[in-house]
């Protein structure tokens, strides 16, 4: 099996050398029905197992941004141990989160989790860059199932603030961490059951607007299945509503192969206090066609009140 992690030697990082983290759990109906609505993903393939049979699954099928719970606290556990240099910088004021400035998301889908799946989660800290008064840390993350096969993969990338800040150079420290990731090599055997015809497609296309609301309610319930804080904007909550959008425009959770998304958020992320609804308008549209692999790049604009909710997301779904 190709080894999913490289261990940092000590003189890259040696304050995140030893913190490799890692967890086993079993993908259960009830998680993923509690999950889906949380993340308002209405799929009755979520729900129901006779929806997911009709499709071809062998059982419940999970949302794509399901492994939060998985990876949500180990995440977490990294992002506030007190070897973190982002973490340290905050504990000096009493009562202050991690000052996270920017997040990049990465996560390739090789088939979609099934409720029964047995998983080990496995997350590292693959590198950690200074620049100034800010830090980039980028964690990698795998959900590997009982065959050693890796079903999901993640990239994770945060800048934060160390210190007080004297100078600029954070975004460009950020924008120069950026590379290409190669995708996840895709192991779903079904036959896609998407309901859009590839052959109709073209670039420049609109999907259909969906309004959606959303309510503390909800965010209370994705923190008790996934394990974060409600008031801890990561960017992930929002993600989870985007690919329920585009999964009912495709047909099949299964379509969605690869999802990248940037958020600031201190300027993105929902605020819903409780007892609160919130209004939220979803628009995608078609960015490029692989004819050839019958795959499409979809970009999301997710907005409330006419604030956007994603500096950038887009989607690669793939076509029968």
């Amino acid at each position: 099996m190709t080894e999913l992690f490289t261990p940092m030697s000590r003189t890259e990082s040696p304050s995140y050398h030893d913190i490799p983290a890692s967890w086993r759990g079993v993908v259960r109906e009830e998680t993923i029905r509690e999950f889906a609505r949380a993340v308002r993903n209405f799929h009755p393939a979520h729900r129901r197992e006779d929806a997911a049979h009709r499709l071809g699954y062998s059982g419940l099928v999970a949302p794509p941004t399901f492994a939060t719970v998985f990876l949500g606290h180990l995440y977490r556990e990294l992002l506030h141990s007190p070897r973190t240099t982002i973490t340290a910088a905050a504990s000096r004021v009493p009562h202050t989160a991690p000052r996270v400035l920017h997040a990049d998301h990465v996560l390739d889908l090789a088939r979609p989790l099934l409720a029964g799946d047995r998983l080990e989660c496995r997350v590292h800290v693959e590198s950690s860059r200074y620049f100034s008064d800010y830090e980039v840390l980028t964690i990698r993350s795998a959900l590997v199932d009982g065959a050693g096969r890796a079903v999901h993969t993640g990239t994770t990338t945060v800048l934060g603030r160390v210190r007080a800040v004297t100078g600029s150079g954070g975004a460009e420290a950020f924008a120069d961490r950026q590379q290409a990731e190669t995708a996840l090599p895709h192991t779903d055997d079904r036959t896609l059951c998407t309901a859009v015809d590839f052959d109709t497609l073209a670039v420049g296309d609109q999907l259909p607007v969906q309004l959606l609301e959303v309510s503390g309610a909800d965010l209370a319930e994705y923190s008790y299945v996934t394990g974060l804080p409600s008031d801890e904007p990561s960017g992930m909550y929002e993600i989870g509503l985007a690919t329920g959008y585009l999964t009912d425009w495709l047909g099949d959770p299964g379509a969605i192969g690869r999802l990248r998304t940037q958020v600031a958020p201190g300027v993105h992320g929902l605020r819903v206090r409780p007892g609160q609804r919130v209004r939220l308008a979803l628009r995608g549209r078609i960015t490029a066609l692989d004819r050839r692999r019958r795959a499409a790049t979809l970009t999301v604009d997710l907005r409330c009140e006419g604030r956007r909710l994603f500096g950038y997301a887009a989607v690669e779904a793939r076509f029968r």
